[in-house]
């Protein structure tokens, strides 16, 4: 599916394939997140390394793409990596630098100590963004003055999704790429690739509740989400604002 010129899903994953740059975009992996989570008490098998690793396997041989960029947020503990972050990233770094593709990683928030990393695969790390043709490509942590000649700002951080009820009162919450307006521009926020990330309900969320500055500065009511379901499909839901207007009419009515 086509998200802007040049840019498409591929299949149903939560990636963007840029076509002109013959690359794949993923954002907020947070590998060694089971380890911080075993800090807390809570103990998962460390098995979302290998999905994503599978899933950027398969993107890859679907696109052909020959270029990888990690749009923010590749490791998980904010200071030094983990044992955990250690081999994981350096496992995904070594299998794609012998497979011939090029690494680009920004920066994201999550991020910090990751050079050390990187340097031993001579990873280039962006400290902001990059430009690509007319896109800017931005963790969304930070707000960031796009320059002359964007029409594009891509960002993730905000992990988004939608909510969702049905008529037994189940809830469910499906990952989503969130498209819109800001500032004259075309807005497009990423879902997380971490399976460990069910995402933000951005229908639920009030605006001073949202994490990005872009965000809490669009008219978030006006952006559509576009669910991705891995091997499922891709889906349009009605813009935010209406799905929030429906919510609370569902919420009037059992009242």
């Amino acid at each position: 599916m086509l998200l802007f010129r040049g840019a498409s899903i591929p299949n149903s994953w939560p990636a963007i394939f840029l076509k002109s740059y013959d690359a794949l975009v993923v954002a907020d992996l947070h590998i060694g997140y089971e380890s911080a989570l075993s800090k807390k008490g809570l103990h998962l098998p460390q098995a979302s390394y290998g999905y994503m690793r599978g899933a950027i396997e398969s993107m890859l041989r679907q696109t052909g793409a020959e270029h990888v960029i990690f749009l923010g947020d590749l490791k998980h503990e904010f200071g030094k990596p983990s044992p955990q972050e250690w081999v994981e990233v350096k496992d995904l770094l070594g299998w794609l630098t012998t497979a011939g593709i090029k690494i680009d990683v920004v920066r994201g928030n999550h991020d910090n100590f990751i050079l050390a990393i990187l340097s031993k695969f001579n990873v280039i790390l962006h400290e902001s963004h990059m430009i690509v043709d007319d896109v800017m490509l931005a963790h969304g942590n930070v707000y960031l003055d796009p320059p002359e000649g964007v029409r594009t700002i891509v960002i993730a951080h905000e992990h988004p999704a939608v909510a969702s009820s049905d008529f037994a009162g189940a809830r469910y919450k499906f990952k989503c790429f969130l498209v819109g307006r800001f500032e004259g521009r075309r807005l497009v926020v990423m879902p997380a690739l971490s399976p460990l990330s069910s995402g933000v309900g951005i229908n639920e969320m009030p605006a001073d509740g949202l994490l990005s500055p872009y965000l809490r500065r669009a008219d978030v009511d006006s952006f559509t989400p576009f669910v991705v379901e891995d091997n499922v499909g891709i889906f349009r839901f009605p813009t935010i604002g209406i799905m929030r207007q429906s919510a609370n009419q569902n919420k009037t009515q059992n009242e």
